[in-house]
């Protein structure tokens, strides 16, 4: 609707025009005080055909409507037919920065930038002169100084009986206020997407109902997942269901509070079946009534600290179990002495009791079995007594081929690979040798259920650096002799394996061991300054890792004048690295490009063979031999030589080298390094298969 208003002699009056289509209720007549009209065209009309006339101010002067067009809010002007400007009143006046008889005799158009007079010309007066109306249309004014101001303008045309028009009054409202209003919300939105981007924790932008409408690169880094993943989830899809109460508890909290936002430690599923921990805060986002509009979730990635606190818990845990261990063995001790003293002393007495004295030695014969338990929980309480020397663990090894060949049986294939040149180490002889029989029956025993299998006992040097040992209190950076000793058995299951150097603990049968070989054998390279780990693949094997520090050499293989001579590598050789976890990965493409290798890289087995079929200048493939997604390393080889013929392959596992439970795997014809593996030794093993001299291949 529009409402036209006119002047009479003595009142003003308005006429009340009605669109194409006037609303039911007035639709056929509308009532007046002198009955009802017709409605003719859409318009109210009298008897005689003219506009009907309301007077709004009967009986008043003319000067009051003067009064009110001049004061009025808004802008007004009016334009005669030819574009003149015929009258304005204050608002335009002071908006534009004219005074009143500048304005007057200017054409209308002369006040727009061009791009507005361009507009109007084209776009709105072809249908004003047709239809005498138009209304909100933004367009930008010109101020006597030049400075631009945006208005939105209507504008309504009175025609003559020819039906030109030949009046218009354009009303316009200062958009200014408006348009800063907008801008200034542009660039906080801006500001907030840039910052939500580059703000290295995770963030995201949840619905009310909990749907991920927005996500920030480093989410999509510390969750692994591609971020239309992301997007397709609902925030509790990748929450760990455990603790999905904890956000119904948060996100309660924030409906039924003050307004603030709520905090929990949540575990995250990400790539390939990992859990992600991360402190979480959830805050929310409210409209103009108070109502929750959305909500913005913010994490910070702990995994590591997790994981640095689960090994000082658990090296605490060992030492106080230790020190209990230790005290009880102490005194239970010095009780045994007492009784295998005085049993002796009875067993002298009883000289042609035949009977008494049977028992007495039985007594005597189980206090001292007794006896010996004791010592293994000095072990692993680190308070036997030792007498440490220099040693050549490779001698020692070998001198107790036969001892270890006869202790395991003619049904398990004893394997003994030793490292080049000869370590020297610092311990007790007698422990290790001992530690390595226990290790080495222990292997026997898990392979008994298979009918017998491969044992395999392996030295090699290597380094464990600063990360590592941030990782493992007990561990001093450095370089250490591994003495490893590997089965084929049935292995250990997963949720086990930080149980096993634990006294008491045992995967036997009942009556079958006592459960403090492995806590003996634990506290006994602990006692000698070093360091155990345990790796195990069910239904593939174990694998026993001990760890002595190195004090020096003997017959270094290779000399730092033979090392100079060491050609450098082509810079341009390519090196595929296919590795599922992604911090793994990161230090072997480090290592490969820092020795001048260009590096491609896959997180699973597809991804590498897509690679290899698009690159032809791969020529070297690392990878693990562990991976999900149903292909292993093993099947990744075999599937790429049948791409590749001529491709080298070098498999990374967490077995040692010599492990039988990789070499004996048919499909194993490169080489294979063990995990973790030391900067030098990957060089070495890079260079080495590239010239087609595989250290550990398996010849066919």
């Amino acid at each position: 609707m529009a409402w036209t208003i006119a002047k009479d002699s003595g009142a003003v009056s308005f006429t009340h025009w009605l669109g194409d289509q006037a609303d039911g209720d007035v639709m056929g007549k509308m009532g007046t005080p002198d009955g009802a009209l017709p409605v003719s065209d859409g318009h109210v009309m009298a008897e005689n055909n003219e506009p009907v006339r309301f007077e709004i101010f009967p009986g008043q002067s003319k000067f009051l409507y003067d009064d009110l067009f001049f004061h009025l809010p808004t802008m007004i002007l009016v334009i005669g037919g030819d574009g003149e400007i015929l009258n304005c009143n204050k608002s335009a006046l002071n908006t534009l920065g004219y005074a009143e008889d500048e304005l007057a005799g200017r054409h209308g158009l002369s006040i727009l930038s061009e791009a507005s007079q361009v507009k109007l010309r084209t776009e709105i007066y072809p249908k004003f002169f047709e239809t005498g109306y138009f209304g909100n249309v933004e367009v930008k004014l010109m101020k006597k100084g030049g400075q631009p101001v945006n208005v939105l303008m209507s504008a309504i045309g009175y025609k003559n009986a020819q039906g030109r028009v030949e009046r218009s009054i354009a009303v316009m409202s200062d958009m200014s206020e408006q348009t800063r209003t907008q801008d200034a919300l542009k660039q906080s939105e801006q500001r907030f997407r840039n910052s939500f981007e580059a703000a290295a924790h995770g963030m995201a932008i949840l619905t009310v109902d909990g749907r991920l409408s927005a996500v920030n690169s480093a989410m999509i880094e510390i969750l692994g997942r591609k971020e239309l993943d992301l997007l397709s989830k609902s925030f509790m899809d990748i929450v760990h269901s455990e603790d999905v109460a904890k956000v119904h508890d948060v996100v309660s909290k924030i409906r039924n509070g003050d307004g603030g936002g709520g905090h929990a430690e949540l575990r995250y599923l990400a790539s390939d079946d990992k859990h992600v921990h991360a402190l979480t805060s959830i805050s929310p986002v409210r409209d103009s009534k108070g109502k929750v509009d959305q909500f913005i979730l913010q994490m910070v990635d702990i995994t590591s600290r997790q994981k640095a606190e689960e090994h000082l818990r658990q090296a605490q845990k060992m030492e106080a179990v230790g020190q209990l261990t230790g005290g009880i063995a102490h005194d239970f001790n010095n009780l045994l002495t007492v009784v295998i003293g005085n049993l002796q002393l009875v067993e002298g007495a009883l000289e042609g009791n035949d009977k008494a004295l049977k028992r007495a030695r039985e007594a005597i014969e189980a206090a001292t079995k007794g006896s010996e338990l004791t010592k293994q929980l000095l072990a692993f309480a680190r308070r036997q007594s030792l007498a440490p020397q220099e040693l050549k663990p490779n001698e020692l090894i070998k001198e107790m081929s036969g001892i270890l060949q006869r202790s395991v049986g003619e049904a398990v294939e004893l394997r003994i690979d030793l490292m080049d040149g000869e370590p020297i180490i610092k311990a007790d002889p007698t422990q290790l040798e001992t530690s390595i029989l226990n290790l080495a029956i222990n292997a026997r025993d898990a392979m008994k259920e298979s009918g017998g299998g491969r044992l395999t006992i392996e030295t090699s040097k290597q380094y464990l650096d600063s990360d590592y040992a941030a990782e493992h209190e007990e561990v001093e950076p450095g370089d250490y002799i591994m003495i490893a000793v590997s089965d084929t058995g049935e292995g250990i299951p997963k949720h086990l394996l930080h149980k096993v150097f634990q006294p008491f603990f045992t995967t036997k049968e009942v009556g079958k061991g006592t459960g403090l070989g492995l806590s003996m054998v634990f506290g006994f390279i602990k006692q000698s300054g070093g360091h155990m780990k345990v790796y195990s693949e069910e239904g593939r094997g174990t694998s026993f890792k001990m760890y002595l520090p190195l004090r020096a050499m003997e017959g270094e293989a290779e000399t730092s004048g033979a090392k100079k001579k060491a050609k450098a590598k082509d810079k341009k050789t390519q090196i595929l690295v296919v590795e599922d976890q992604d911090n793994v990965r990161d230090v072997a493409v480090d290592f490969l490009e820092s020795f001048g290798y260009e590096t491609l890289q896959a997180s699973n087995a597809i991804e590498a063979l897509q690679l290899l079929q698009d690159n032809k200048d791969i020529e070297l493939l690392f990878t693990d031999v562990v991976m999900p997604g149903g292909m292993n390393g093993f099947d990744l080889s075999q599937a790429a030589a049948q791409i590749r013929p001529d491709l080298k392959v070098i498999h990374a596992s967490g077995y040692p080298k010599g492990a039988m439970v990789h070499q004996e795997e048919p499909r194993l014809r490169d080489n294979l390094i063990s995990k973790p593996y030391q900067r030098d030794e990957l060089k070495k093993i890079v260079e080495q298969t590239l010239k087609g001299k595989g250290e550990f291949s398996k010849k066919s």
